[in-house]
């Protein structure tokens, strides 16, 4: 068994090279990503608009990986249906993006579909524990939301730590990911790790100058802190 294997990075497709999406899909499977994460914003929530249904439906017969849909919107909501229909295997919403957090998180699971919250830098981990049995996914956000190429926020393994504490007081841990979004590279992934993260999701670091393959090697060393 390796000691990656209880390890999953997660290749945020919206800082790939679109013209050359067939290949570098491939490529992040052959490489060692265990999980495709799609970012979909609406220029409400956040400032930015990407990525909606209709691009994942016409990639997704490309992708043999997981795929985690993390919505930075508005009135998620309304895009559970549509996205329910994509052979997603999670939604992930934000905590601050609605007040109906039981009912939504009920309305992604009926679907068939894992439920993740996400939460941002200045957000307590804390509001979560009301309803962290429900779901199966945490993803903690070490930038603000919605522009890719952030520096990583220096709290966030703090976070992450206090949030692990509390799911092995649960026994919960091992029914709960959690997930750290936003400047992950080389220099911090293993600090996360060492927190107690066990998905990474990163966009630039994998995509960087298209050489995905010296990339993830680069990231899967430092998550086994060889120097």
């Amino acid at each position: 068994m390796s000691p990656l294997d209880n390890y999953k990075l997660s290749a945020s497709i919206l800082a790939s090279n679109f013209s050359n999406i067939s290949k570098d899909i491939k490529n992040l499977k052959y490489y060692g990503c265990k999980e495709i994460h799609y970012d979909v914003m609406d220029g409400n929530f956040v400032d930015e608009i990407s990525m909606g249904p209709v691009i994942l439906e016409s990639i997704k017969d490309l992708i043999e990986l997981p795929v985690e849909i993390h919505l930075m919107v508005s009135d998620p909501e309304k895009n559970i249906e549509q996205f329910s229909k994509l052979n997603v295997e999670t939604i992930t919403f934000h905590y601050e993006s609605t007040k109906n957090h039981y009912s939504l998180i009920n309305l992604i699971k009926s679907k068939g579909i894992k439920v993740g919250v996400a939460v941002n830098p200045l957000t307590e981990i804390e509001k979560l524990y009301d309803f962290i049995e429900k779901i199966d996914r945490v993803l903690v956000m070490s930038v603000d939301p919605g522009f890719s190429g952030q520096k990583f926020n220096p709290n966030t393994p703090k976070k992450i730590k206090i949030l692990k504490d509390y799911l092995d007081n649960l026994d919960l841990t091992r029914n709960i990911d959690i997930c750290v979004d936003g400047g992950i590279n080389h220099s911090n992934i293993s600090q996360c790790k060492d927190a107690g993260a066990n998905v990474f999701v990163s966009g630039s670091s994998i995509f960087w100058n298209g050489n995905i393959k010296s990339n993830i090697m680069s990231l899967m060393s430092s998550l086994e802190n060889k120097k």
